[in-house]
């Protein structure tokens, strides 16, 4: 079934290949990818992409490879991974003119819909502490943002210190509150 060049250069695949199956490691995994591939292995291709999802970091160059080898779960990682990355940085290296048309197009919509949702995310806090800078005017303007002497009057005033640290304690309180509960982060 194998050529004799995969029979010479390869012996100890077969270990590999044939049970009791050897455990793949990084050295022979690249190697074996394209042996299962040209002979319909697809056991071995899937423990082999499983060992590169597992045990490689993400990079261009894995992306490429998981594009030819077509190892969809391994180039959707190496995808998402690659949307984090600074499209300056990856037009950079020279492994980015070698992405396929529709992988570059499945990684740009990645990176876009992140940005959305950023956006969206940043929108929210803005939101949240426009209500904050709101919440802190409104105090000023009621009986919260005067001293005990004053609340009775109904109002604050301003050259009373009672009534500036009683203001003081609002937007203490209220800035709190916008820190303890910030927008999350993660992606």
């Amino acid at each position: 079934m194998l050529n004799e060049s995969y029979k010479n250069n390869n012996p100890q695949y077969f270990q590999t290949i044939y049970p009791p199956n050897k455990a793949i490691s990084e050295g022979s995994c690249e190697r074996l990818i394209p042996i299962a591939n040209k002979f319909q292995m697809f056991e071995l291709l899937r423990r082999c992409e499983e060992y590169l999802i597992k045990n490689k970091a993400p990079t261009l160059v894995l992306l490429l490879f998981a594009q030819e080898q077509h190892l969809s779960k391994l180039l959707t990682k190496c995808i998402e991974y690659c949307s984090k990355q600074p499209i300056e940085e990856l037009k950079r290296n020279a492994s980015y003119d070698k992405i396929s048309p529709q992988n570059l197009c499945v990684l740009l919509d990645v990176k876009c819909l992140k940005m959305e949702k950023r956006l969206r995310r940043s929108d929210m806090r803005s939101w949240e502490l426009t209500c904050t800078l709101r919440a802190i005017y409104e105090s000023w303007n009621k009986k919260e943002g005067a001293c005990v002497q004053h609340r009775r009057n109904g109002m604050h005033q301003e050259n009373c210190n009672d009534c500036l640290h009683a203001i003081r304690r609002q937007i203490d309180k209220l800035c709190e509150l916008a820190l303890d509960n910030p927008s999350e982060h993660s992606d």
